[in-house]
């Protein structure tokens, strides 16, 4: 039965190595990986940082771009679709997990780069998606 993937990156080895799983996974059972890029502006002793949302949102891209393209590569054949979303990345992956068949993230990440699923963001999402989670290492 196809499935619908969605994948948390954040340009890391680790997320990319879960981008990867996910195609390997759709290359086999069929279907979509859907690689989701969360970023924000982040936040220190209660202070905006003053790096502009427009520099944030452009690392981002490139990042997601970068991990699309190294993945891509190797699995040309599956439908591999990605997003970038402004927002708090526990939550927004917990609500795409209401309308995927799996959620798969990397055991680390990125946490100086926007703060995004180091390992207590997986733990979190391992606890409150709507659907199985894998956790790659």
């Amino acid at each position: 039965m196809p499935q619908t993937i969605a994948v948390g990156v954040d340009g890391s080895k680790e997320s990319v190595r879960a981008l990867r799983w996910a195609a390997n996974q759709i290359s086999e059972v069929g279907g979509i990986a859907h690689a989701i890029m969360v970023w924000h502006q982040p936040v220190q002793f209660g202070y905006r940082l003053p790096t502009p949302d427009s520099e944030l949102e452009q690392r981002a891209r490139e990042a997601l771009e970068a991990a699309m393209t190294a993945v891509k590569a190797d699995f040309p054949a599956v439908d591999l679709r990605s997003r970038l979303i402004r927002g708090h990345v526990v939550d927004e992956l917990v609500g795409l997990s209401k309308q995927a068949d799996l959620l798969v993230v990397g055991n680390k990440g990125h946490g100086a780069f926007t703060g995004m699923l180091v390992g207590s963001v997986a733990l979190k999402l391992v606890h409150h998606a709507a659907c199985p989670v894998v956790v790659v290492r």
